[in-house]
């Protein structure tokens, strides 16, 4: 068996070219999508949409429910960009929304800082000026409504 002349390679150099003869293109770094997701989406997103899938560079994120499927195609190319701008490349062409079933773990679903959470109390809250005044009583109307929904009982 001959020996190869020269010094020995890294490891690193030897995985670095194995990797650019596989995936010219850098997909496999798209897979850190799935580092990140929770914290590019926020913990409300995160908790009914989950990425499940790459390929081709299409994102397959699985989606708890179907308002929730609508909802996200709103807001598609913004999260397409968000996570393009995080991995450093457009490796995400496309996203592509799937019912199914969303496993979330349990730190995302938790509330951080509930004692920061406001209390509705028996008066409703205050808004901020809106300077529409039908808009401004639409939302009067809901946080006074939510306000009597969440009352407790006088015992």
């Amino acid at each position: 068996m001959k020996h190869p002349a020269g010094p020995p390679s890294a490891v690193r150099d030897v995985l670095e070219s194995v990797l650019k003869r596989v995936d010219p293109e850098q997909q496999m770094r798209a897979y850190g999508v799935w580092t990140f997701w929770n914290d590019e989406v926020g913990a409300m997103i995160a908790r009914r949409a989950q990425p499940t899938r790459f390929r081709n560079g299409i994102l397959f994120i699985a989606v708890a429910t179907h308002s929730w499927m609508q909802e996200l195609q709103y807001m598609k190319e913004d999260i397409r960009a968000r996570l393009n701008a995080r991995l450093g490349a457009p490796l995400v062409r496309d996203i592509y929304f799937v019912s199914g079933n969303v496993t979330v773990e349990p730190d995302v679903i938790a509330v951080k800082n509930a004692d920061a959470l406001p209390v509705v109390s028996e008066t409703p809250l205050p808004l901020p000026p809106i300077a529409d005044a039908e808009l401004a009583a639409a939302f009067a109307r809901v946080v006074a409504a939510r306000a009597r929904a969440t009352r407790k009982p006088r015992t």
